[in-house]
């Protein structure tokens, strides 16, 4: 597969995400490739559009510009994407819709807490919403 230069959600229409024999149909909203954020990735799948579809682009380039802007918010970033790396590590089988979910909570004295929060389990990957 090519290297990830840019996360995407689907945002209506009609997708497919498809590896090898697989076809999974993707929900708007899904993100697509988010891993691309936190680690170097390189896509495992297809992504096909199956009506008259609008896919947001996020460009990793632009999101490290504007994470890596602000002090806090780079701190909250580094950590949010060892722990997301950690997660996706644990997986048997990768695909560039891969749910992997971090819960983030800041207190109120703005120190920033971070913790594992369930992962969707593959059978359930068939539809990422």
């Amino acid at each position: 597969g090519s290297v990830a230069d840019a996360c995407y959600v689907i945002s209506e229409g009609d997708v497919s995400y498809l590896q090898g024999r697989d076809r999974t149909y993707v929900l708007a909203d899904a993100c697509i490739a988010e891993m691309s954020l936190w680690t170097t990735w390189l896509h495992v799948g297809d992504l096909m559009c199956d009506s008259i579809s609008s896919v947001v682009s996020l460009e990793i380039m632009s999101f490290f510009e504007c994470v890596g802007s602000v002090l806090q918010v780079n701190k909250l970033g580094v950590r949010y994407a060892e722990m997301y790396v950690a997660q996706l590590n644990l997986k048997n089988h990768l695909n560039d819709l891969c749910a992997i979910s971090v819960e983030v909570a800041l207190d109120q004295s703005t120190n920033i807490s971070l913790k594992p929060s369930s992962v969707v389990p593959q059978s359930e990957a068939s539809e990422i919403s």
